[in-house]
């Protein structure tokens, strides 16, 4: 997570609606600045917390963590003064929790907590809006999510500010089995010399086709662009990721170069494969865009950051879409556009 923190210092607040990962962002937050933290939680017991740890490719032994229910509240903040000095930074989730009865969170936060920081790290889950601890943190990040009209939870993240470096864009971002927490990139068109791909235009039928491009192949049924999606796999490396079930195009491709995706876990996982090179396909084949848009309207552009972001990990994009009315924002991130 370091392109979304600037350093590991300073008093950071991290916030977000229920359910949204605070507490996953706040854990490898920490597993990246300290080998020992010590975890104040008023709010989950550390078998979950050893999970949570887990999930986001955390190394769970670097925690120590000590469930104060909000009862004690009022001895929380003795026991993190009578042993801080034993630890590397400290995670407090929530802190609002930690507050004793009578005294206002953001004294307790100014007075106690971004005093420590001054020495260590220090992270704080913030439940609801509390704008003068959000003034007070150094770093503030926002978690949060959507559920979309086709069930998919679209989770996003944003560096809101920093005293050490300006505010990041909102990230796409999500959990993968086994890696952790991981960002859809925000797609750029890369400031090179174009690179021509002309075995590839005449494969495809077009006068001229670049590296990283995008190229949107429409067709009035899925026979034939099946057929296209064969062809072009029959000459070069294809991955193909559905991102629309219910029209998937019924392609004879090897299994384990298909996917269709069920959530939108399953499209950030295969980004990352191909980001970190499990996958090195030269063309990264998708359908399902112009449905999805037909469903979500404007929110399908989350999907089409995400598949976007592959361009510059392959030789080109492919997108085959069946030919629908009205599907413009699908249409207007195509390089170039071919019918069959």
């Amino acid at each position: 997570m370091s392109d979304l923190l600037p350093a590991s210092r300073g008093f950071t607040v991290v916030y977000g609606p229920p359910g949204s990962g605070k507490t996953s962002v706040a854990a490898k937050l920490a597993d990246r600045v300290a080998n020992r933290v010590l975890w104040i939680s008023t709010n989950e017991p550390p078998g979950v917390l050893k999970e949570v740890f887990m999930r986001v490719g955390a190394r769970a032994d670097k925690f120590y963590v000590f469930d104060f229910p909000r009862a004690f509240r009022g001895n929380i903040a003795k026991f993190v003064a009578d042993h801080i000095h034993e630890y590397e930074a400290l995670v407090v989730d929530s802190v609002n929790g930690i507050a004793p009865r009578g005294e206002k969170l953001e004294e307790l936060v100014h007075g106690f907590l971004y005093q420590l920081a001054k020495d260590m790290p220090i992270i704080a889950v913030v439940e609801g809006v509390h704008r003068q601890v959000f003034y007070i943190a150094d770093n503030l990040v926002r978690v949060g999510y959507k559920e979309n009209a086709v069930g998919h939870t679209v989770r996003y993240i944003k560096l809101v500010k920093s005293r050490f470096a300006p505010p990041s864009e909102r990230l796409l971002f999500d959990f993968v089995e086994g890696v952790g927490l991981v960002y859809v990139y925000t797609p750029r068109r890369p400031q090179v010399a174009k690179i021509p791909l002309q075995e590839d235009a005449s494969l495809l039928g077009v006068g001229e086709l670049y590296k990283s491009q995008i190229v949107g192949v429409y067709g009035r049924d899925k026979k034939a662009l099946a057929k296209k999606l064969e062809e072009v796999a029959a000459a070069r490396d294809v991955f193909y990721l559905s991102l629309f079930p219910a029209t998937t195009l019924p392609a004879e491709l090897d299994e384990d170069r298909v996917r269709v995706a069920a959530t939108f876990k399953d499209i950030v996982e295969v980004l990352y494969n191909i980001y970190s090179g499990r996958l090195k396909p030269w063309v990264f084949a998708v359908s399902g865009l112009r449905d999805l848009e037909r469903v979500l309207g404007n929110d399908v552009v989350d999907y089409i950051t995400a598949v976007a972001s592959a361009a510059k990990y392959v030789d080109y994009v492919l997108d085959l879409e069946l030919e629908t009315e009205g599907a413009r924002l699908s249409e207007n991130f195509l390089d170039v556009k071919i019918r069959v």
